[in-house]
C-alpha cells in the first residue's frame, strides 16, 4: 500500500544497489512525506526508523511510528538510548534509516549534519546506503498541508562500505555524507525544468517575511502570492516554486544576511516574543506554562510559569546548534529527555527565532560570552 501511495504521489524510483542487512540508510529531509518515500525505495525490505522523540506523543502519528518499528532520538544531543537501539536494530541484520540534518529543511536545502552520524557510522561497521529524494520539497512543501502534485526522482545507492568505514576518520565519513546528501530544490527545478501544480501556499510567509524591494518583515498571503504590505510588492508562486521569479533559497539567505548585520553590529540584540510553554505530561504535549521567550548573544531566556510557579530557564547558545521548528507556530529546545516547545502566535517569528539562534550558536563557538545567566530554575 505505501508504495501504491508514493507512486500516486509522483515519486519514481531508481535503484542503483540492493539493500541488504544489516545496514544503515541515509535520507535527506524535505518533506513530512519522506518517511512514506523512504520505505517506498526499500521495499520489500523493512526498514526501523530513528525519529524525533516528539513525534511519539501525537496519538496518530506515533501509532504509525510504531506499527513502522521506528524508535525515538532526542534530537541535537546525544542520546545513548537510540545507539542502543541502533546497535540492537544491527545485531539482528535490520536495516536502520537515519535522517541525518534532524529536521526537515525549510527551504528545501540540505541542512548542517553532525560530526555524530559520522562516529555512528563507524561504530556500527556496516554498509551505508542513501535513498535521496528530489521534488518531495515541492510535492509536500513543508510549510503547507496542501499536496502540488509532480514528479519526486529517488536514488538508491550504496555509499560507504563497512571496508572503508574501518579506514576512514570521523572527518573523511562526514565528508562523504555531506557530499551524498547534498541538494538544492531550486538548483534541481533548473537543471530538470520539472513543474508543480499550484495550490494554496497558505503559511509560505513563515519562511518567507521579508520583502527583498524594501526589506519589510511581515508579508501578507492572499494564497497565490505573498504581498508587502508597506511597498505594495507583489510575489506570486509558480509552478517551479519560485517566489516572485526568484529562488526561494536566494529570498531565505537575505533574510539571514539581515539577520546577521543585526546580530553583529548590536552589542545589546535581543529578539523576544510572548510564548506559551508545551512540554510533555502524561505521554502528551500539553501546555505548562506561559510567559516570554528571549533570545540574545548571552543566552536564551524563558521567564514565565511553569506547572503553576514562577519559572526562569536559560539556554546556553553553545549548547543549541539550533531552534527546530513547526513552521509558523513554535520553536523547540531539547534537554536531555526534556523538550520545551514555545509556541508563538505571530507566524513570522519562529522562522526569525531560527534564524537567530544559529547565527547566535556560531558566534558562541568563536568568542564565548561573558555575561552571567540567572540561575535555572528546576
Amino acid at each position: 500500500m505505501v508504495k501504491i501511495f508514493a507512486f500516486f504521489k509522483g515519486q519514481r524510483i531508481r535503484r542503483l544497489a540492493k539493500i541488504k542487512g544489516p545496514a544503515i540508510v541515509l535520507s535527506n529531509h524535505t518533506s513530512f512525506y519522506d518517511f512514506i518515500y523512504t520505505t517506498a525505495a526499500v521495499y520489500p525490505r523493512r526498514v526501523s526508523y530513528m525519529a524525533a522523540g516528539k513525534m511519539f506523543y501525537d496519538p496518530l502519528l506515533g501509532f504509525f511510528l510504531r506499527m513502522a518499528r521506528a524508535f525515538p532520538k532526542c534530537l541535537f544531543q546525544s542520546d545513548p538510548v537510540a545507539t542502543l537501539n541502533v546497535f540492537r536494530i544491527l545485531r539482528q541484520k535490520g536495516i536502520v534509516s537515519v535522517f541525518p540534518e534532524g529536521q526537515i529543511s525549510p527551504i528545501g536545502v540540505t541542512q548542517p549534519i553532525s560530526m555524530a552520524i559520522a562516529k555512528l557510522l563507524r561504530k556500527a561497521k556496516v554498509d551505508v546506503y542513501v535513498v535521496r529524494h528530489r521534488g518531495a520539497y515541492l510535492v509536500n512543501p513543508p510549510w503547507s498541508k496542501k499536496n502540488f502534485p509532480g514528479r519526486i526522482l529517488t536514488d538508491v545507492e550504496r555509499v560507504l562500505t563497512k571496508e572503508q568505514l574501518a579506514g576512514f576518520t570521523d572527518q573523511e565519513v562526514l565528508s562523504a555524507v555531506v557530499e551524498c546528501l547534498r541538494f538544492n530544490i531550486s538548483d534541481f527545478i533548473e537543471s530538470n525544468h520539472f513543474r508543480y501544480r499550484h495550490n494554496d501556499i497558505a503559511n509560505l510567509e513563515s519562511v518567507l517575511y521579508q520583502c527583498p524591494r524594501c526589506g519589510h518583515e511581515a508579508l501578507q498571503n492572499d494564497g497565490r502570492k505573498l504581498i508587502c504590505p508597506a511597498c505594495g510588492n507583489e510575489l506570486s508562486y509558480d509552478r517551479y516554486g519560485h517566489v516572485g521569479g526568484m529562488r526561494i533559497d536566494d529570498l531565505y539567505h537575505a533574510q539571514e544576511a539581515k539577520m546577521r548585520e543585526k546580530i553583529t553590529t548590536d552589542p545589546a540584540f535581543l529578539l523576544t516574543a510572548p510564548v506559551k510553554l508545551e512540554s510533555f505530561r502524561d505521554e502528551r504535549l500539553v501546555e505548562v506554562g506561559r510567559g516570554r521567550l528571549t533570545l540574545s548573544k548571552s543566552g536564551y531566556v524563558y521567564e514565565g510559569s511553569l506547572d503553576g510557579k514562577d519559572a526562569v530557564l536559560t539556554f546556553d547558545p553553545k549548547n543549541v546548534p539550533t531552534l527546530p521548528s513547526d513552521l509558523g507556530r513554535n520553536v523547540q529546545i531539547y534537554e536531555g529527555y526534556l523538550i520545551y516547545q514555545f509556541a508563538i502566535e505571530e507566524v513570522t517569528l519562529p522562522t526569525k527565532f531560527v534564524i537567530a539562534s544559529e547565527i547566535i550558536h556560531e558566534l558562541s563557538l568563536i568568542a564565548p560570552v561573558s555575561p552571567s545567566l540567572p540561575e535555572r530554575v528546576k
